[in-house]
């Protein structure tokens, strides 16, 4: 009866370390149809909301000394600072609750609801009033990330114009094995509040998904997958076991050598 027992509890505790193919590979079967050689994405572009912190420049070729005017920093300070994340609030212009950001000479512009290219035309129109030739660069300074769960804890700042889902897991050193990839959790800062969203990242479909490329400010949690917590109990199961085993065999030894 015994043996039957712990034959049982073997057999549960080595099926429960194996993990299935489908629950590991990304976008599985991708690449084996002729039809996979090209895959259309779609991407949303983003449009910035109150907190964000943009980076502008408003720059001359007849008149520099004019536009500098305009400008936060020079552009000897701004090279200081700008690879600094925590100096961002020195060299941006942080969007207000009301969607607002204020330049100097310029004054308040509303640009929440806006493109960075729609900020930038708005922006080089109002410019040209005082600098004929003025010309405008706008970027996002705020491209945070944040990612929890079974790949790791912390934010990662995105220094482009756009990322995947594919790169945000590359930079937190990937999805533990422990990690449930068929239901990972995106939830997403909108003008009308947190949405949220759950994607399957071995499903090829995704790639085609406009839920592929991440947004501004979304969090992403991967929760573990429900055989890690089978396995944790079944671990625990058998160690329990085998403490117990273990302090019987002592004591019948013991036992045996005191009957001596």
């Amino acid at each position: 009866m015994h043996k039957r027992f712990f034959f049982f509890l073997l057999v549960l505790v080595i099926g429960a370390s194996c993990t299935r193919y489908k629950d590991i590979v990304y976008v599985r079967d991708l690449g084996k149809t002729t039809s996979d050689s090209l895959i259309k994405t779609t991407y949303t572009t983003y449009k910035v909301q109150a907190s964000d912190i943009l980076y502008i420049k408003i720059r001359s070729s007849i008149n520099p000394t004019a536009a500098e005017i305009f400008n936060k920093t020079s552009s000897t300070s701004e090279n200081t600072y700008y690879y600094n994340t925590s100096n961002y609030y020195l060299i941006g212009y942080p969007v207000d609750l009301g969607g607002y950001i204020n330049i100097a000479v310029l004054g308040d512009i509303k640009v929440a609801g806006l493109t960075m290219k729609e900020i930038e035309q708005e922006l080089q129109n109002k410019a040209r009033e005082i600098v004929s030739d003025a010309e405008v660069v706008v970027r996002l300074l705020s491209f945070k990330i944040t990612v929890l769960g079974e790949i790791g804890s912390g934010q990662k700042n995105i220094m482009a114009e756009r990322a995947n889902l594919f790169e945000v897991f590359a930079m937190s050193g990937d999805i533990l094995k422990s990690g449930n990839k068929h239901n990972v959790l995106i939830m997403r800062t909108t003008p009308e509040g947190i949405k949220t969203f759950r994607v399957d990242v071995t499903d090829k479909n995704l790639i085609s998904s406009p839920l592929f490329y991440v947004q501004p400010n979304d969090i992403i949690y991967v929760e573990p997958a429900k055989i890690t917590a089978v396995r944790l109990t079944l671990n625990e199961l058998a160690l329990f076991i085998t403490s117990v085993s273990s302090v019987v065999t002592l004591s019948l030894l013991v036992y045996n050598l005191v009957q001596k």
